[in-house]
Parts: C-alpha cells; sequence; structure tokens
C-alpha cells in the first residue's frame, strides 16, 4: 500500500510566519513510511530564496509553484485541480484565506478530503470582514477544521455547533531541537549593546497592526521612569517600522530599543534575552512565544488567542490586557525586580513546552487527521 499523500497549500510570504513554521515542522517531523508530504505555494512573485522554499529544500519536500497573476486569477483553480490529479493528492491542507477559497472551487471538480488550519481568531479586522464571512462560510465545507488555539475552536463551534465533531484544536508546536544547541548569549548581548547587568526585552515578529508594537514602544517610556537598566532589542520588518521608530524617537526611548529587522538567528536571540515581550492585539497560538519557552526566555504576553492557554500567568510568564502599555510596563518592572524569580520561570517554562508543546506532537495529531480522512486510521 502507497504512503497517504499530503499536500500543504499556503499562499507564500516572503518574510514566512507562523504558517510557514508549522509547514516546515510538519516535514522534517513527519512520517515518511507512511505518508507522502508535497508543498503547494500560490505564488505572488516570491523571491525562490524565501524562508520556506529554503526549508523544504532542505528536508528534500517537493515544493509546486501556482503562479498568481492577480487577487482574483482563476487559472489557479485549474492548476491546483491538474496538481492533485497529477500528484494523486489524498489530502489538501490548507491555511489562509485564499487558499481556503482556492481548494473548496478545486475539490469542486476533483474531489479531495479538505483540511484546514485556522491560525487566527474567526473575525480580526474590520476591513477584511466581508473576506472573513466568506472564510468562513468556505471552512464550513471542509472535513475538518483544525484551529492552532482552544479559544478559536470554541469560538467556531459556538457560532456553528454541527461543526463540533470535525473541529479539533492542534496548538502550534515548536522543534525543540533548535534550542538545544550552546549558544553564545554573551556575543549576541555584546553585538546589541547590552551588558550584563542590563535586562534585555525582546520581540519578534513583524511589524505590523495586530502586533501591537506601538503599546509596547509606549511602555518602555513607563519602564524608564522607574530603572535605567533595561533594554528592548526588536526584531521584524513591516508596515510600521517608519512610524515605530519615528514614535520612539518622539517619545524620548530610542537609546532603550534596538530596531534589528529580519533575523534569521531567532534561536540566538532568545537565548540572549532574559524576557520575550509579545503585545499583540490579536494572536492564534505564537510560536515565538513556544521558542522563547523552548530557550528557557519567560515571555509575557497580551491574553489575546491562544496566548493565555501556552503561558502560565505568574508562572512561567505573565499575561496582561492587549493594549495596555501601564500594564506590559509593571510586568517588565516585575520581571527586573526579580532576577531569580525570572529564571525559575524561564526554567518552568522549558519544562512545561518540551511536555506538551513539541512539533513532533504537533505532527502526530495532523497524521491521525490525514490517517482518518484518508481510511486508514488502524495504519
Amino acid at each position: 500500500m502507497r504512503p497517504i499523500r499530503v499536500l500543504h497549500f499556503r499562499r507564500e510570504v516572503p518574510t514566512g510566519g507562523g504558517p510557514e513554521t508549522l509547514i516546515l515542522g510538519v516535514s522534517r517531523c513527519i512520517d515518511r513510511s507512511r505518508f507522502d508530504l508535497r508543498v503547494a505555494a500560490l505564488d505572488t512573485h516570491s523571491p525562490p530564496d524565501s524562508p520556506m522554499s529554503v526549508g523544504l529544500r532542505q528536508t528534500g519536500t517537493p515544493m509546486i509553484l501556482l503562479p498568481a497573476r492577480h487577487r482574483f486569477d482563476r487559472s489557479v483553480i485549474r492548476g491546483l485541480v491538474r496538481v492533485l490529479d497529477e500528484h494523486e493528492i489524498d489530502v489538501l491542507h490548507t491555511h489562509d484565506h485564499r487558499t481556503n477559497l482556492i481548494a473548496w472551487l478545486a475539490s469542486r471538480s476533483r474531489p479531495t478530503p479538505l483540511v484546514a488550519t485556522l491560525h487566527q481568531p474567526l473575525r480580526r479586522h474590520w476591513w477584511l470582514k466581508h473576506f472573513e464571512i466568506l472564510d468562513e462560510f468556505i471552512v464550513r465545507r471542509f472535513d475538518r477544521i483544525l484551529p492552532v488555539a482552544e479559544m478559536i475552536r470554541q469560538e467556531l463551534i459556538a457560532r456553528h455547533p454541527e461543526l463540533t465533531d470535525r473541529t479539533r484544536a492542534v496548538l502550534n508546536g515548536v522543534d525543540l531541537r533548535r534550542f538545544d544547541g550552546t549558544f553564545d548569549r554573551a556575543r549576541v548581548r555584546a553585538e546589541l549593546s547590552v551588558s550584563p547587568d542590563q535586562m534585555l526585552c525582546m520581540t519578534v515578529g513583524r511589524l505590523s497592526d495586530d502586533k501591537g508594537i506601538p503599546y509596547l514602544v509606549e511602555s518602555i517610556r513607563h519602564v524608564i521612569q522607574v530603572r535605567r537598566d533595561v533594554r528592548w532589542a526588536i526584531a521584524g520588518r513591516g508596515p510600521l517600522e517608519d512610524s515605530l521608530r519615528a514614535k520612539a524617537h518622539a517619545l524620548g526611548v530610542d537609546d532603550f530599543v534596538s530596531f534589528l529587522g529580519f533575523r534569521e538567528d531567532v534561536p540566538d536571540l532568545l537565548a540572549a534575552a532574559d524576557v520575550l515581550v509579545v503585545a499583540s492585539t490579536s494572536e492564534g497560538c505564537p510560536v515565538v512565544v513556544l521558542e522563547a519557552m523552548a530557550a528557557g526566555c519567560p515571555a509575557i504576553c497580551t491574553r489575546v488567542g491562544g496566548s493565555p492557554e501556552i503561558v502560565a500567568d505568574g508562572t512561567t510568564g505573565y499575561v496582561v490586557e492587549p493594549r495596555r502599555p501601564d500594564q506590559l510596563a509593571k510586568a517588565v518592572l516585575e520581571m527586573a525586580a526579580g532576577p531569580g524569580a525570572r529564571a525559575e520561570m524561564g526554567r518552568r517554562a522549558r519544562q512545561l513546552v518540551r511536555e506538551r508543546f513539541s512539533i513532533e506532537r504537533m505532527v502526530r495529531e495532523f497524521e491521525e487527521v490525514y490517517a482518518d480522512l484518508a481510511g486508514r486510521s488502524g495504519s
């Protein structure tokens, strides 16, 4: 009996993100004796050296580009139908609004079991309202819906109780091997001009509205009024980068924060940090929090999406309300005041992520879904 052929389908993002991290994790850990994995990327002129392209080449996973000339290019649907036929795909797994829609339309010509991972809450932005309503209509027709947080699952089945049996929360996992090495903490801190007696707060993510970075920058002013031995580093690029730099300058905190741009050495950054700060106004199950936990770095995060499901408030980090720079500042000051307690939080976080949030656990849960849909649950 041949392996079950699974195709992940994602709109390719040049800088990568949570869905790309998930797909790469699956490519590294899936049982190749039982599953034949391929990835289709909705190509919107992404460079050939995008993080997902490079990662998939390293794992020997075939990547199929489906060029999209514009947002409503119907040829992409025909292209996906050809891929499903030519590669004899048994299960199609999607990750965003556009690929959900294209997969559903393609499956009407070439019936294929459909799986959707919901990486974000159902309704996030008023300007995306129509797309999100359409997406909700579409995923209700999928065979399995896999939110990355229990909160999202509860939100979905509260709206649509008929989906209860088809919906299962599969929380994100992290590749712990990336954090098992020896990291040169002193070198990275020296590069960031952070002395051994200063506390370093790290933020990693796209500089966009839903990441709440303006509130984080505001919180810095509150902190430095109390202590001057705390520094911040923000890794990532995005549409708000220039305005955030200007805001930091206007608030007089630009000597305390460094904007690092896009970085590929996230494990090194987290090993050098004392605290991860995530100020998001909307989240699914933030992978960077799991990565920080794997690095033994406690997190301060906001009470949105699945963040409270992975950070134990007061035990492995702190959970504060979104859009509250005063609460962010208070949590940072508590971390700064107790280095021993902060280190203990980091140890507990590392233990928790190893017990509950490994990439292997996440992939095994996906495999159960694929086998069930392919009619091979007992294999």
